[in-house]
């Protein structure tokens, strides 16, 4: 109940949306990082990506950043540090 009272989640959801038969074919494609109309804004975490968790905002982030590259004409590379 607390992270339903501070959240706003049903039923206390800390890892994202909750997947289920009926809405299966639209929750398991990654939702737009940008909103139409406002310019220089973009999302990336747990909450547009389908899953939840750690794994999954690390995942958005490279999502972005590689359409930010694509954007601005730049090779996006990626290393093991």
């Amino acid at each position: 109940m607390t992270f339903e009272r501070f959240t706003g989640n049903w039923q206390g959801s800390f890892e994202g949306w909750l997947i289920t038969p009926q809405n299966s074919d639209t929750m398991m494609k990654p939702m737009s990082q940008t909103l139409p109309g406002l310019q220089n804004f973009y999302m990336c975490g747990q909450w547009v990506e389908p899953g939840g968790g750690r794994p999954t905002g690390v995942m958005s982030a490279r999502r972005l950043l590689k359409a930010l590259c694509k954007e601005e004409g730049k090779k996006f590379q990626t290393s093991v540090v």
